[in-house]
C-alpha cells in the first residue's frame, strides 16, 4: 500500500517492501539579486536558461551524475567553442600563407 504524501511523488524502493517519499523537484531559493544577475548573465553567456545553468552548477557540487565518484567534465561554454573555432581557422590562414611565402621564396 502505497501512503499518500502532500506534494511528494512516492517512489518504490528496490526490495519493495517500504517506500521513501521523493521530493517534488521544485525548490524556492531566496538569494541577494546581485547573485541572482550574476548568475543570469553567467547562463546568458553559456547559452543556457537560468534554471538549466542552476542545475548544472549544483550537480557538479555535489558529483550527482557521477555517482559522487568525482567531479563531472564542465561543460564547454559556447563562447569558448566560438573563440577556438576561430583561433583554428587563424591558424589554418597562416599555415597557407607561410607555405606560400616558403615556396616564393624558394623560386
Amino acid at each position: 500500500m502505497v501512503p499518500a504524501v502532500s506534494g511528494t511523488t512516492v517512489m518504490k524502493s528496490v526490495d519493495e517492501t517500504t517506500t521513501e517519499p521523493l521530493p517534488s523537484g521544485k525548490l524556492l531559493v531566496r538569494m541577494p539579486r546581485t547573485l541572482h544577475a550574476e548568475l543570469a548573465r553567467a547562463a546568458d553567456a553559456e547559452g543556457v536558461s537560468l534554471n538549466q545553468f542552476i542545475i548544472g552548477a549544483l550537480t557538479g557540487a555535489v558529483g550527482w551524475r557521477t555517482g559522487g565518484e568525482g567531479r563531472p567534465a564542465p561543460a564547454r561554454s559556447r563562447t569558448l567553442t566560438i573563440v577556438l573555432a576561430a583561433n583554428l581557422a587563424v591558424l589554418a590562414i597562416a599555415a597557407v600563407v607561410a607555405v606560400a611565402a616558403f615556396v616564393l621564396a624558394w623560386g
